[in-house]
């Protein structure tokens, strides 16, 4: 791998998470959002690509060769690709390995979009010794240029205050935290926990963060999520990405027993059932369908629920 500079600052508050994968066309907006910040502390920027087969890399050097914060920055080109998961665990190895008290994350085609979000989110952390991990709302951008707000979780839980603290049930009961809003503490991550899983992602790592105090979640919408084809996850088609949500949840019930994710289990499956009867006829007699409904059955118990499916399967009666 070539590292375009190996002389960022070891002593930084705050090293910021980047990957990257054929983003041409959105690397360079990520990378000035996250330089652009202004803060009263120092911070680092680890940025790994994963070997991008257009021009990131290309336009990434480009961009760091006359930046007046260029060295800020470590570029990491990996010579192969590693993969979504295997490059996005290198990289958080690395920025723990940097030695910052904070690590900051914000992958290759989102972007922030307040110059104080570092700032802020480290005021939080460092006046609040139970929070571990500060996260806040987001907006999706689509390529219509549209946007929606997305907060996952009941609006009533900020009960009128600009922020409000959740527990790692919590976070099993109903929240999803997206990657480019979180900052944690980096005494927090523990990466060797992937070894007693099956399908080790970011809500992995996100649950066991929380094994060491509190998330904040705040008000602020000082990020964008970007809904576009190339998304690692969003580029999947509807049943890879739903069976990769069942799977996620079951992972965590049967490898680390946090039964607490049962519900959200149960709403992914449900997700895949009616995939499954949106797109095929007679999926009753479809071996997969058949599969999806007693799989359900065994996570539920809910006999109703399985005559329900098996009727809608036969009759279509949706």
């Amino acid at each position: 791998m070539k590292y375009y500079n190996l002389n960022a600052m070891t002593n930084t508050l705050v090293t910021v998470f980047m990957i990257s994968y054929n983003q041409q066309d959105f690397i360079i907006e990520a990378l000035q959002n996250v330089l652009n910040q202004k803060t009263d502390f120092d911070f680092q920027v680890i940025l790994s690509d994963d070997c991008s087969t257009d021009f990131t890399q290309k336009k990434v050097d480009n961009f760091l060769e006359n930046h007046p914060r260029k060295k800020l920055v470590t570029f990491i080109k990996q010579k192969e690709n590693l993969g979504w998961m295997p490059n996005f665990i290198f990289t958080l190895q690395k920025c723990q390995e940097s030695g910052a008290k904070y690590i900051a994350m914000c992958e290759g085609d989102d972007f922030w979009t307040n110059e104080y979000k570092l700032q802020k989110q480290i005021n939080l952390l460092e006046n609040n010794p139970d929070i571990v991990l500060a996260c806040h709302q987001y907006k999706e951008l689509y390529n219509d240029s549209s946007t929606k707000d997305f907060p996952y979780f009941r609006k009533d839980f900020f009960q009128g205050k600009k922020s409000f603290k959740f527990s790692q049930a919590d976070f099993e009961q109903f929240m999803r935290i997206q990657t480019m809003t979180i900052l944690f503490r980096s005494s927090a991550l523990d990466l060797s926990l992937q070894d007693k899983y099956d399908y080790y992602c970011d809500t992995h790592i996100k649950h066991h963060i929380l094994d060491h105090g509190l998330g904040c979640y705040t008000e602020n919408f000082d990020a964008i999520y970007r809904i576009h084809g190339n998304n690692v996850f969003m580029s999947l088609d509807k049943r890879k990405k739903t069976k990769f949500s069942y799977d996620v949840y079951k992972d965590l019930i049967i490898n680390n027993g946090s039964i607490g994710y049962t519900k959200l289990l149960n709403l992914a499956m449900k997700e895949r059932i009616n995939h499954e009867l949106e797109s095929r006829k007679n999926n009753i007699f479809k071996k997969y369908y058949q599969k999806l409904i007693w799989e359900q059955f065994k996570n539920t118990k809910s006999i109703l629920q399985l005559l329900k499916y098996v009727i809608k399967g036969t009759f279509k009666t949706y």
